[in-house]
């Protein structure tokens, strides 16, 4: 039995990337086991400091069933094992901790990429990319400098 393991942080994008999986594998992928692992975004310092441990943790874990409820649902439909965890502390210690409890598995990042944000790696070896798309403060207000000194 192949066993995957996916990170995701967003529905539709998972939903994206996981559908022509599943239709390309066709049967071969009727009897994998899926480990579905929601990355809830970080609350903001101002929610966090009115919230106890227990009641962000019970957030987290309700956003993290909301969000794979409808991914559970398809992978369920075509007979698979699925599981759902919720990712607390690096993701690259998860995943070595999860391999070593179900053996070999196949890791799927479908986390959905975000402008001017670096996302996590989810293994050792994956490979990072730099956002070329931040922009420095002082160049921001150089700019801003530079059109209100021309007009």
């Amino acid at each position: 039995m192949e066993t995957f393991i996916v990170y995701i942080d967003d529905k539709q994008y998972a939903l994206q990337q996981l559908v022509p999986m599943l239709s390309a594998n066709g049967a071969s992928s009727a009897s994998a086991k899926w480990v579905l692992i929601g990355c809830p975004p970080r609350l903001n310092r101002h929610t966090s400091r009115w919230l106890t441990h227990t009641a962000q943790k019970k957030w987290r874990q309700t956003w993290t069933q909301e969000t794979t409820a409808e991914v559970v649902q398809m992978l369920e439909a075509t007979g698979n094992q699925v599981s759902v965890l919720t990712a607390h502390g690096a993701l690259v210690q998860l995943t070595k901790q999860i391999k070593g409890e179900l053996g070999h598995a196949r890791v799927i990042d479908a986390r959905r990429p975000k402008l001017s944000v670096n996302l996590d790696p989810v293994t050792q070896d994956q490979p990072q990319e730099k956002s070329t798309w931040t922009l420095p403060g002082g160049v921001l207000a150089m700019g801003a400098a530079i059109v209100l000194a021309s007009e």
